[in-house]
């Protein structure tokens, strides 16, 4: 699509996946339905919507050169590396500063690296879907699909009045509900929110101004200066769901018919590679079933419990049942090596 740039954020380092996670193992290195990894995936979506030479990905200094060995496509110029972790309102901001310099009219996609969307041209679709429509590039847009199933870790949208087929307003945002309330959103016509954004440069930089005016006036796209660490450092970290995009008054949402996980829990994943015939490696069971092994664990045996996965990595192990993928961020924090 002419006119069209798209950011890959690539810069976090799921807690959720420990003792896999930090710098040394961000998530969208994971490889849950075969042989691409979760950030190739989402380059091979951005590349069926704009040209790659058009494709910039943001990442922190500690996971470039990840991104270079997973990415080796990527243009030089075109990886963007923040100068310090302050979440993704900031990371947002610091490429769409660098697609300005490059193109002041562009439109801009931004989609996370590491959640799966299948068919891959879904997203494709959905942004010609929200082209088309009259006002388009004053409003800023997101991306839905229908929930599969109750997830409670999921955010979802509220929709409000349609605009076209396939398009309608944002009515409101409920972040991570619970199961029971899950179930009463799924019921009710919500869609989960697959984290996926699309504007033109200038309405981002108008919503910036009015509701981020630190992030605006340090790393507004307009401004031609570079950034120097220090001020990118003393940035507030929010997230831009928090920061921008629930308070933005022009807000659509663009219902995607496709498939979505953002494989954010160890069950998930293993829910996940089970589907796919490709399970851990099975651990030594006696007495139970349905034990896994990951990471450093060579020989693992679980004897009288079933359903565990027992994950080795630098001399940190994970015991966890299954069904309480949710809670391992709380005991990464508790063993003080949470990442967010």
């Amino acid at each position: 699509m002419p006119d069209l740039s798209a950011i890959i954020l690539a810069g976090g380092a799921s807690s959720r996946f420990w003792p896999l996670s930090g710098d040394a193992h961000p998530k969208y290195l994971l490889k849950p339905d075969g042989d691409a990894t979760l950030i190739e995936s989402a380059w091979r979506r951005a590349a069926l919507c704009t040209d790659p030479a058009r494709i910039l990905v943001v990442t922190s200094g500690a996971q470039a050169h990840l991104v270079r060995e997973a990415l080796p496509q990527l243009e030089a110029a075109n990886l963007c590396v923040e100068p310090a972790r302050r979440d993704t309102a900031a990371a947002i901001a610091l490429g769409c500063k660098r697609v300005h310099a490059r193109d002041a009219d562009a439109d801009v996609l931004v989609l996370p690296a590491d959640t799966l969307l299948d068919p891959a041209n879904a997203l494709q679709q959905g942004v010609e879907l929200a082209r088309r429509q009259e006002g388009y590039r004053d409003a800023i847009h997101v991306f839905g699909v229908n929930p599969a199933r109750a997830e409670g870790g999921f955010g979802y949208i509220e929709p409000g009045k349609p605009v076209a087929a396939g398009v309608m307003q944002v009515k409101a945002f409920k972040e991570k509900p619970g199961p029971e309330q899950a179930s009463e959103f799924a019921a009710r016509g919500y869609l989960w929110n697959i984290g996926s954004f699309l504007f033109s440069l200038e309405t981002f930089d108008r919503e910036m101004r009015r509701h981020l005016p630190q992030h605006s006036t340090r790393l507004r796209a307009a401004e031609p200066a570079e950034l120097t660490e220090r001020d990118y450092a003393e940035l507030d970290s929010i997230s831009i769901d928090f920061g921008l995009i629930e308070k933005v008054e022009n807000l659509r949402a663009v219902k995607l018919d496709a498939g979505f996980d953002d494989i954010g829990t160890w069950d998930a994943l293993i829910a996940r590679l089970e589907k796919a015939g490709r399970s851990p490696e099975q651990a030594i069971s006696i007495g139970g079933k349905g034990n896994y092994a990951a990471g450093e664990a060579t020989s693992v045996a679980v004897v009288g419990e079933s359903n565990l996965l027992v994950v080795v990595s630098g001399g940190k192990v994970l015991v966890l049942k299954r069904g309480h993928g949710q809670d391992v961020k709380t005991a990464a924090r508790k063993a003080g090596d949470s990442h967010g």
